[in-house]
């Protein structure tokens, strides 16, 4: 291998690209967002019933938590669904169904790691952060519920 190309090979492995994206509070994000644009809708939707579910998975113990966290999932999926469904209107339910949980998912993933890692720091799962995320949601929650 030449120099040059191994002076391109370093540059290119030191830039940015290959940077970790974190995730940022759910409140940040909505601040730089149109919450009338149907992406935006599914992404804040999807993100809060992960939360709202993994509050649930580690509440599991306190009743209340455990299902209020349950409903508030639920209802979010199911937002999420019918934003994804108009956005993709072509698509069958059932295909907009499962990008939907997988979306849901994956966000939950992402929680979950940086609950797993806040823990092995500091003993409890949700950052400071995250407990913002689930008052953002909470909020959102109360506001499209009261709505219907």
């Amino acid at each position: 291998m030449t120099r040059n190309k191994k002076l391109l090979l370093i540059i290119f492995l030191s830039t940015p690209l290959f940077a970790e994206v974190k995730m940022i509070p759910l409140n940040e994000y909505m601040k730089e967002q149109n919450m009338s644009e149907p992406n935006v809708l599914f992404y804040v939707s999807a993100r809060c019933g992960a939360i709202n579910f993994n509050m649930a998975h580690f509440s599991e113990n306190i009743k209340d938590l455990y299902e209020r966290g349950s409903k508030v999932g639920e209802t979010f999926s199911q937002m999420a669904i019918a934003v994804i469904q108009t956005i993709q209107p072509n698509d069958s339910a059932e295909e907009n169904q499962r990008i939907a949980v997988e979306s849901i998912s994956a966000i939950a993933n992402e929680y979950l790691s940086i609950m797993n890692e806040n823990y092995a720091k500091t003993g409890t799962y949700f950052t400071d952060w995250m407990i913002d995320d689930l008052s953002t949601c909470s909020a959102f929650y109360s506001q499209a519920t009261t709505e219907e």
